[in-house]
Formats: structure tokens, sequence, C-alpha cells
């Protein structure tokens, strides 16, 4: 019976389990580091501009959606024509949106720069008292509203729903920049988007 039990632990790890095992182990971990810790992918010439500004071939310009704020007012993006304005695509239980909320509040405290943060419809995985409990915990001094889907695909498109997924656009009213997710690498490529539409 131990003879039995010793060759069945032989059978069990044979090399080419252990290799097919170590083969797993690499690509989970390889798939966990990129989800966590991998620099966004960024559009260099995003081809998207705010509501209102003169339509040209080529560009996408969304209707100007009514965009609801935890305190039952709404406001519209075209009020920040004119002006640099970073816009971010969030959740509360999304790990990279909290990385990069304290580079937004910074920037926020540029007056010549606006930030507004549209929290996704998550369909009720965060509740409007969950909303500010993380706007109060991250200290969040810009402007939060309510995306709903028709709005996020307007500006995000179907191809990849990855939060947060940031613009900047510049004082004419075109994307200068779109970044699809946030590790630490990416502050310094947004900072730099930014310094680009300021310089404009």
């Amino acid at each position: 019976m131990a003879e039995d039990n010793a060759r069945q632990s032989e059978v069990t790890w044979t090399p080419g389990r252990i290799i097919a095992t170590a083969v797993i182990v690499t690509l989970i971990a390889a798939g966990g580091y990129m989800f966590f810790f991998a620099s966004p992918a960024a559009t260099k010439n995003p081809k998207i501009s705010l509501p209102g500004t003169p339509a040209a071939e080529g560009i996408n310009t969304p209707k100007d959606f009514d965009i609801a704020t935890l305190d039952s007012e709404t406001f519209k993006l075209s009020y920040y024509r004119g002006k640099v304005l970073v816009i971010d695509f969030w959740a509360t239980w999304c790990p990279p949106c909290r990385k990069e909320v304290p580079q937004l509040v910074r920037l926020a405290n540029n007056n010549s720069v606006q930030v507004v943060g549209l929290h996704i419809d998550d369909r009720g995985r965060s509740t409007p008292q969950a909303i500010r409990g993380f706007i109060d915990q991250f200290k969040i001094n810009y402007k939060v509203g309510l995306a709903n889907d028709e709005m996020f695909l307007a500006y995000l498109g179907r191809d990849d729903d990855t939060i947060p997924q940031t613009l900047v656009f510049g004082r004419d009213g075109r994307a200068v920049a779109h970044f699809i997710g946030y590790a630490d690498a990416s502050a310094k490529d947004l900072d730099e988007a930014v310094n680009r539409a300021l310089s404009r």
C-alpha cells in the first residue's frame, strides 16, 4: 500500500507537470502585474473634442450631456470650453482610480486647469453615500459628476471599458491625450499632457 502511494506521488509530480505548473503561475503573476502596475496605454492624438467645438473632419464631438451631480444639480462639459480640462472616468472600487486621485487633486489646485471626475454607472455598486465618502477620504477638490453609459460610450467608445480613463483637452476644445489605466509611471505622462495643453 505504501509503495502504491509513493508511485502515485511520483506520477502526480512529473517533470512535465512541474513545468506546466510553473508556466501557469508565471502567466498569472504577469497578468496581475499588468493589471496593477503596468503603464497605461496612451493615445497621442485622440480624435475627440468638447461639445460646442467647431466640427472638423474625423473628429468626434459628443452631444452636450446634462451631467448629474450628487447634489441633484446638473452641468455640461461645454461650460469648460476655453479652458484646459482634465476629464476622468472612474469608480470608488477601482484600485488604479485611487492611485490617480491625488494627482488630479494636485492638478485641480492649479487655477489654469479644470478637473472633472465622472463616476461611471456601475449599477448601484457605488451608492451616493460611498461616492461622498470617497470624495471626503481623498479630499477631492474638483467637480464630480455621474456619467451614464451613453456618455461613457460617446467619449471612450466600445473598444476598452477599463477605468480609469482620462482625457486632457486644450483651450481649443480638442483632446490632447487619452490615457487608459493608471500606474506610478503615469504621473509624468499626465503632467506632460496637461503642460502641452497649457502651452497652446
